[in-house]
């Protein structure tokens, strides 16, 4: 699994678009990172219902704009793709899928994530390198 793990826990479009373009770049880079996603940084993409930070509320248009002229998306789910693209494993934290419902259709995995089991995430977490939450 990768040296680098970024953590995505916080179900905000400038957590989105931090965790991801770090995470793509990086890759590009040549580092052997992955991106998991749980708590609320899960849950806005099973309910597909993202925010901003507070104090970034007022930058909305600015943040996608400035984004597409940097050739960046800003929707969560075009993130996702460009960093699959660029070969960025990223993750589901399953245990957080069931503490978020459990049943269909609230239990599919997202699109462009791999289901990743408790057991799994606890030995990944014990043996990256670098842990990072963004």
């Amino acid at each position: 699994m990768p040296e680098t793990i970024v953590l995505c826990k916080e179900g905000t479009i400038n957590s989105y678009l931090s965790a991801l373009v770090v995470a793509t770049n990086m890759k590009k880079l040549g580092e052997d990172i992955a991106v998991i996603f749980m708590q609320e940084g899960l849950a806005a993409l099973v309910d597909k219902k993202y925010r901003y930070e507070p104090g970034l509320e007022g930058y909305e248009e600015d943040v996608k704009t400035n984004a597409a002229e940097m050739g960046v998306p800003s929707d969560p789910f075009e993130l996702i793709k460009m960093a699959n693209s660029a070969g960025v494993p990223l993750y589901a934290c399953y245990a957080w899928m069931k503490l978020l419902g459990g049943k269909p259709p609230r239990f599919d995995i997202p699109e462009g994530l791999q289901k990743l089991d408790l057991p799994d995430l606890l030995k990944e977490l014990g043996t990256a390198k670098k842990v990072i939450t963004l």
